[in-house]
């Protein structure tokens, strides 16, 4: 009778870890909490370890992340989708930067809010683009020049 005791104690603490599990994780996900967001894309000609899923920042602050990337097939340039919040206005003339987290961090998208009146609509393309620079690419400029 103690064994049956013990054995329903411990599937109902594994029932209600799993359900508070399924809660936090959905919350993190945004299935809960659906933030509005509309898409912006950018042109790279080199893009360095920029994936789906990495933060799209403004000052330091996350406000949207990176959706898609695609290769152009005509300019062979590097196409990211990023997905930003929808209450933030982006100046159309603002710069769009791969930044990285220290020199072995992840990358992510750095915007440089730009000045002018007219800001970026749904599918728009930024014009202000700024590719990653590699350690290594520094290092060689820095030797061979």
């Amino acid at each position: 009778m103690n064994k049956i005791n013990i054995e329903f104690a411990l599937g109902l603490l594994i029932l209600i870890i799993s359900i508070i599990s399924i809660f936090y994780y959905s919350s993190k996900i945004n299935y809960l909490n659906k933030i509005e967001t509309f898409q912006i894309n950018s042109s790279f000609f080199d893009i360095g370890n920029t994936n789906i899923g990495n933060d799209v920042k403004i000052n330091g602050v996350k406000v949207g992340e990176v959706l898609n990337i695609i290769l152009d097939q005509e300019t062979y340039m590097a196409v990211i989708t990023s997905s930003v919040n929808k209450s933030i206005k982006i100046p159309n003339d603002s710069v769009f930067k791969i930044s990285n987290n220290g020199f072995i961090g992840s990358s992510y998208i750095e915007i440089q809010l730009g000045n002018s009146e007219e800001h970026l609509k749904n599918n728009d393309y930024s014009v202000n683009n700024i590719d990653a620079v590699s350690l290594e690419e520094i290092i060689n400029n820095f030797i061979f020049d």
